[in-house]
Formats: C-alpha cells, sequence, structure tokens
C-alpha cells in the first residue's frame, strides 16, 4: 500500500483550511444586547397569561428598568419608557448574569418585578414579561 503524503491539496481545501487559520470561520461575538417585550395586567386575575393586557397609564407605571448584574464597566442599568412595551439594550460583555425586569411609576417606586438568570451573547431576547400590577 503506497501513501501519498506529498499528493497536492485541492484548491478548494487550501481556501478553506487558510479561512479557519485566519478565523473567518466561526465568528468571535464577545458583546451582546438584550431585547424584551413587555405586557401589564392585574394583578388579581386569576392567569397573568390569559388576563387581559393593560396600559401602563392605567397602572401608573412610566419606566421599565432592566438591570443587569454583575454590572459590567459601561453600565448595567437601562431604563426604558413603559408605553414602548418594548426595549433593547445598548451592548454589554458577553455572559451569564442575573437579570431584574422592574416595572416603576412615576416615583420610581417598583410595582412587579422579575428576576432570573440568562446568558447574554449577541443579539439575546429576555422574552415577553407579563408584570402582575396590584
Amino acid at each position: 500500500m503506497r501513501f501519498h503524503l506529498f499528493r497536492p491539496l485541492r484548491p478548494g481545501v487550501v481556501l478553506g483550511l487558510g479561512l479557519l487559520a485566519a478565523g473567518c470561520g466561526s465568528p468571535q461575538t464577545t458583546t451582546a444586547t438584550a431585547s424584551l417585550t413587555w405586557q401589564i395586567v392585574d394583578a388579581a386575575a386569576p392567569d397573568p397569561n390569559t388576563a387581559p393586557a393593560l396600559t401602563c397609564a392605567q397602572k401608573k407605571l412610566t419606566t421599565v428598568r432592566v438591570q443587569v448584574s454583575p454590572a459590567p464597566a459601561s453600565g448595567g442599568v437601562f431604563d426604558f419608557p413603559c408605553a414602548n412595551m418594548a426595549g433593547e439594550t445598548f451592548s454589554v460583555p458577553a455572559g451569564t448574569y442575573t437579570i431584574q425586569t422592574i416595572a416603576l411609576n412615576e416615583s420610581f417606586q417598583a410595582l412587579a418585578q422579575l428576576t432570573f438568570q440568562q446568558r447574554l451573547f449577541g443579539k439575546s431576547s429576555l422574552g415577553h414579561i407579563i408584570f402582575q400590577v396590584r
């Protein structure tokens, strides 16, 4: 049996090896953004998933805050107008964070909040948050 160690490589193989060596085969994302949507429901509703959505004004909410911990050097607090019903953070370093979503009134008092762990990488979705407000 003969081995052909010095057989010329096919051009496509050479190109593929060159791209991998240059780092083009796997993107290196080191930052992330987090997007979310939300709705407001009455806390007295038996099932928040089927409860009718309320406006922020009906529950006197002005701001939805997303807080990431540990806070990156660029800051870890992102405030959005409640009435927008959606928001996206600016870039933070990719990683696993404790996320706190908070519905605030005009005095910046928390009327509802949800805390969870989330890995942020690239463009990440925090999902649809349902704030149950009294």
